[in-house]
């Protein structure tokens, strides 16, 4: 078979073996689903494990199934998030390890989590003092985008930074990526989002290094965000890896270690 002879499983349409409303797959034609939660004697690759369906259990007639809360992502951003990443799977973590190169504690370290309403992956947004604002979302085809009502705030682990260097990346991967390589590092929203809240986040205990994408909007983008905190933080760098699309292209792919990140650091131009 291929791509176009499966289909996604939904709510309406749940996983025959598993019952579950996402990531599985099934034939258009209901004879076979790929589930990764069912273990059986075939695989199919990373997609999960294949089951021949019970003609009583096609498509049309799905397993009946106990309802599943969905986090209310719109009423308590933080009960949202946690409820997320209790969603979160061995499997999943794996695949999307597969696709940013990140380990599974890296991964944790932002807090990923699943919604089964939008099959996507999710990472909290915060603010300067903390406070979950928002949800990104990343679907496992990679694309980004965020929950309705969400504002764009900032990645970042446990407790915002309190002074000394913080590196200031672009979105939750590559902000996930230095914190791995023990790094203080916010992640922004865009390449030149999450001004307001970097404002109220340093003070001139801080020096603050902007990591730039390799390109011309995440240069530009750091260049905005290094002019609005200039006056705020004890220093400002701009920083742009030498390899790589982005600072996780240059660690994950050419396996930049701590020392060499730093020197790379302490070898960027002021602001």
């Amino acid at each position: 078979m291929n791509n176009s002879d499966w289909i996604r499983v939904s709510r309406q349409n749940p996983c025959p073996i598993c019952g579950k409303p996402d990531w599985c797959l099934m034939a258009r034609d209901g004879s076979v689903a790929i589930c990764p939660r069912t273990p059986s004697d075939r695989m199919a690759g990373s997609a999960g494990y294949i089951h021949d369906i019970n003609p009583l259990m096609s498509p049309s007639s799905p397993m009946p199934r106990m309802p599943e809360p969905e986090p209310y992502l719109d009423i308590d951003w933080r009960l949202g998030a946690d409820q997320a990443v209790n969603r979160m799977e061995n499997f999943m973590y794996d695949e999307l390890t597969k696709q940013t190169g990140l380990s599974k504690d890296e991964l944790q370290s932002m807090r990923v989590g699943w919604s089964s309403k939008k099959s996507a992956y999710t990472f909290p947004m915060r603010d300067h003092e903390g406070a979950t604002i928002g949800i990104r979302l990343r679907t496992p085809e990679g694309k980004k985008f965020a929950v309705k009502g969400s504002r764009a705030g900032l990645f970042y682990a446990g407790d915002p930074p309190a002074k000394g260097q913080v590196l200031i990346a672009e979105g939750p991967t590559d902000t996930a990526c230095l914190a791995g390589k023990g790094f203080s590092v916010v992640g922004r929203p865009s390449c030149n989002g999450g001004g307001i809240y970097l404002l109220k986040m340093l003070s001139w205990k801080h020096q603050a290094v902007l990591v730039a994408d390799n390109d011309k909007p995440g240069r530009d983008g750091a260049e905005s965000i290094a002019k609005l905190i200039k006056d705020k933080a004890a220093s400002v760098r701009i920083m742009t890896p030498p390899r790589g699309n982005d600072i996780k292209d240059w660690v994950v792919d050419y396996s930049a270690t701590p020392a060499v990140i730093q020197a790379v650091i302490d070898q960027s131009r002021f602001a």
